[in-house]
């Protein structure tokens, strides 16, 4: 992505190591305190105070300097303090072609993630960065970090390809905001971004792969400033007491929890656990399943422990960091109250932050006779239905959850199921066939999956009504709690 316009960068500050210098600087065993920016940026040879630019290359950069008053350590850094640095940014976005945040390393991948979700349409290089020893020491990876974090915010004065993101830099490489993690205290190399590839590497000069880059729809910038602080994590280990899970779920005022379990996804089978969360969910909590592990994704139904969340009305993070999952679901939760569509959106791809969109279609609840048909309409659009492609599902499943045989407590469920037809046209595409499970146990909590990927690729677009025709074809009479069409789809950011 090329760009010829050039106007300077915007250097926010708003505290941590970068910009700590000595209380006493012909001591270097006195504290460190926050120092001036200017005076950090007189650490830089090519630097010129009166004109406040800098020299990279042939080209002088015109500069911007805020400082958050005062600095603040980034363990203060919270929702109130996102929406601070975005409206700077919104205040000054005509006036800057990048914008560099200097920020602690602690909770910078918070920040970096929040941003990716607060700022909506931005076509201008937002790049967070900080350091692992203070500016002026010894071996300090402050300088490098600094002046590669303005070159890659000043690319389009300088010729090069604009990343028009929230982004991280640190040490040589630079990764999307909503991405990255840190991964350590002590080494230069303190950030990661383990599901996604670097957007850039820096060595000798700056490559950028293009491939990996978001391009926004030219609208104006949007800044979202509404948030639901009522927000909290919780990481499941082995032998966690109910009670605990219970007071977690318990706090008052809590509207959306992260509960990270092991792997994929899975967690205690245990009825106790299980009914502690689908408690949460009856109460209108929404209960976000993400895993505890920097590599890999959750896959909801992959195994029984994380099925069994599922049909408890715990939605999935994919392969979103930790960081991403929580400031995704404070912004997602702040714009919507709704819990149940609140759940849909926080499946939606907003910011680059997951592999995946996965939509949702939902459908009553319902009892059915045997040998009997009932055609039903969906409760409500699908969230994000402007931007679904049917082209782009790669997989598609009518998930029926809370299945249960009336009158008895086990038995054989066959059920068929029609998309937009007939049910006796069995050869319309929109057959998804027969989904059949012997000796289901009936307490109302079974899960039962029907594929339907060919069925949505070829019927259901904005032409179509998305009605939904099942049939009994057990012998007993059949309910269901839960019945949705789950499309998981590869259509980029929303």
């Amino acid at each position: 992505m090329k760009s010829t316009a050039a106007d300077g960068v915007l250097i926010l500050y708003t505290g941590g190591t970068l910009g700590s210098l000595r209380k006493d600087s012909d001591d270097p065993h006195s504290p460190l305190e926050p120092a001036p920016l200017e005076a950090v940026l007189g650490y830089f040879p090519d630097y010129d105070p009166e004109r406040r630019e800098i020299t990279l290359g042939r080209r002088r950069i015109r500069l911007g300097l805020e400082t958050f008053d005062p600095p603040l350590d980034s363990s203060d850094i919270g929702p109130d303090d996102w929406v601070r640095i975005a409206r700077i940014i919104d205040e000054n976005y005509d006036r800057y072609e990048g914008f560099v945040i200097l920020h602690g390393t602690d909770t910078l991948a918070y920040t970096s993630s929040a941003l990716a979700f607060i700022l909506r349409n931005l076509r201008k290089p937002v790049v967070l960065t900080g350091s692992q020893r203070p500016i002026g020491e010894v071996r300090s990876d402050a300088e490098q970090n600094l002046i590669t974090a303005v070159e890659i915010a000043a690319a389009a004065g300088l010729g090069r390809t604009v990343v028009p993101e929230v982004c991280v830099f640190f040490r040589d490489h630079l990764y999307r905001g909503c991405r990255t993690t840190k991964v350590s205290a002590v080494s230069y190399n303190a950030f990661a971004s383990p599901n996604l590839p670097p957007l850039a590497t820096a060595g000798a000069t700056i490559v950028v792969d293009e491939d990996l880059l978001c391009c926004p729809e030219p609208r104006p910038l949007a800044v979202r400033t509404r948030f639901e602080h009522n927000v909290a994590s919780l990481d499941v280990t082995p032998g966690m007491p109910v009670a605990m899970l219970r007071a977690f779920f318990g706090i008052p005022g809590l509207k959306g929890a992260v509960l990270r379990t092991y792997g994929s996804g899975n967690a205690p089978s245990s009825r106790e656990f299980l009914d502690a969360v689908a408690e949460a969910v009856e109460r209108g909590v929404v209960v976000m399943n993400a895993t505890q592990c920097l590599e890999g994704e959750v896959s909801p139904g992959k195994y029984a422990t994380s099925a069994a969340l599922l049909a408890r009305g715990v939605i999935g993070s994919l392969d979103m960091t930790r960081e991403a999952a929580l400031t995704k679901m404070f912004t997602v939760l702040g714009e919507e109250p709704d819990p149940s569509l609140a759940a849909d959106l926080l499946q939606l791809d907003l910011a680059g932050e997951q592999r995946w969109s996965v939509f949702h279609l939902h459908f009553p609840p319902g009892r059915l006779d045997p040998g009997a048909s009932t055609t039903l309409m969906p409760l409500r659009e699908m969230a994000g239905r402007s931007r679904f492609r049917p082209q782009a599902v790669e997989e598609a499943l009518l998930s029926m959850t809370g299945v249960r045989l009336e009158g008895i407590a086990r038995g054989t469920v066959r059920v068929g199921a029609v998309l937009d037809a007939a049910p006796e046209r069995g050869d319309h595409p929109g057959n998804l066939g027969t989904v059949a499970r012997s000796w289901i146990e009936s307490r109302g909590v079974e899960t039962l999956f029907l594929p339907a990927t060919r069925a949505v690729r070829e019927l259901v677009d904005h032409r179509h009504t998305n009605e939904l025709t099942l049939v009994n074809l057990g012998d007993h009479p059949l309910l269901w709690n839960k019945l949705e069409l789950v499309c998981r789809a590869d259509v980029g950011s929303l």
